[in-house]
């Protein structure tokens, strides 16, 4: 080729690179940033939501929601509930579901190894508190280092939603007191766990 020919070809082939790159940096940008939103669009792709193993613990990742409906009794879904206003200042908080005799708990850390609640919640030896249980991830599991909430629900014994504040402690994370909802069939306001220090 001559230096004529070069030189008339630059310009569309520095257009057409410009162009790949503005394509490809949007495709990786549309991705979302992790941890970001309140949820997460369902994919294809999305893990299942866990099941237990024999030992109670979950198996998998929890699944990407973006469905208004509280999740149910041992199901987790990575985000808040609807409509709670997330936190970056406490690693954990409870909230009553909108289904009656169901607690939620939010967790931060890994959205792909998350710290996840129990399937049910038992009051302590002093029937004042509520004691839920925490699994934690496989140790030798790859994570992604993000730091995103995540929801589980808990089945409570009945006479624990009744209308008046609990006090739920949320395994080694600490203790928060829960408040009743505001109405029946929504979900009452997250109580955070203090920060440490």
């Amino acid at each position: 080729m001559t230096d004529r020919t070069l030189r008339s070809l630059r310009g569309p082939l520095l257009a057409g690179a410009a162009a790949a790159l503005a394509v490809l940096v949007t495709a990786c940008a549309s991705g979302g940033a992790p941890g970001g939103g309140a949820t997460s669009g369902a994919s294809s792709s999305a893990p299942p939501s866990p099941s237990s193993s024999p030992s109670g613990s979950p198996s998998t990742s929890p699944a990407p929601s973006d469905d208004a409906a509280a999740p149910g009794p041992g199901e987790h879904v990575r985000g808040l509930p609807a409509g709670a206003e997330g936190t970056f200042d406490s690693p954990a908080g409870a909230a009553w579901s909108p289904d009656a005799g169901v607690l939620l708990v939010v967790t931060y850390g890994s959205s792909s190894c998350p710290l996840l609640a129990e399937a049910r919640a038992d009051w302590d030896d002093t029937g004042e508190t509520l004691d839920v249980g925490m699994v934690e991830p496989d140790p030798g599991r790859a994570c992604t280092m993000d730091y995103a909430p995540t929801t589980s629900a808990v089945a409570v014994p009945a006479d624990a939603d009744a209308g008046t504040p609990v006090t739920v402690r949320l395994g080694d994370l600490g203790e928060v007191e829960v408040a009743p909802r505001a109405t029946d069939g929504e979900a009452g306001p997250v109580a955070w766990v203090p920060a440490a220090g």
